[in-house]
């Protein structure tokens, strides 16, 4: 457990966006670039005076310029960590659902992405980075093929 002495963590939302094909789901994932190199799902910091789901709407336009998308479930969920001498905190996770058939720009005035991938469960499951985030995405109890 981390001990979050010290300043308050710096809130942030994720989102596991996903399709579904052939009644498979697809998972959309992103290369990270920014501070730290390897795949997640979205997440994206809290402004003052948001709430998550204001937070959501935004990440996923400026993150992946994705116009068309539907929020499904929202999950409470904590993940804490340290980096760069900070406290962070994903406060709770929103399962969304986009037609994988859409343009996504990863092009931001700072680049956190260079790369994103539609991939099934197996996939993400070897992709994703941190350990935390994929043991959290395996026991996740959503059925993606019935929304």
């Amino acid at each position: 457990m981390l001990n979050f002495m010290g300043p308050k963590p710096i809130k942030k939302v994720r989102a596991i966006i996903y399709d579904v094909k052939d009644g498979q789901p697809y998972f959309l994932i992103l290369r990270r670039v920014l501070n730290w190199r390897g795949w997640e799902f979205l997440k994206e910091t809290m402004e003052p005076g948001e709430t998550t789901l204001q937070t959501l709407k935004r990440g996923i336009k400026e993150e992946t310029k994705l116009k068309k998308f539907k929020i499904l479930k929202k999950f409470n969920y904590r993940e804490n960590w340290q980096a760069m001498g900070k406290n962070f905190s994903i406060i709770c996770l929103y399962v969304v659902r986009a037609d994988m058939g859409q343009k996504i720009s990863l092009k931001q005035d700072i680049t956190e992405h260079n790369k994103y991938a539609w991939v099934d469960k197996k996939t993400v499951l070897k992709k994703l980075t941190w350990p935390k985030t994929r043991k959290f995405f395996k026991d996740l109890k959503f059925d993606y093929s019935k929304n």
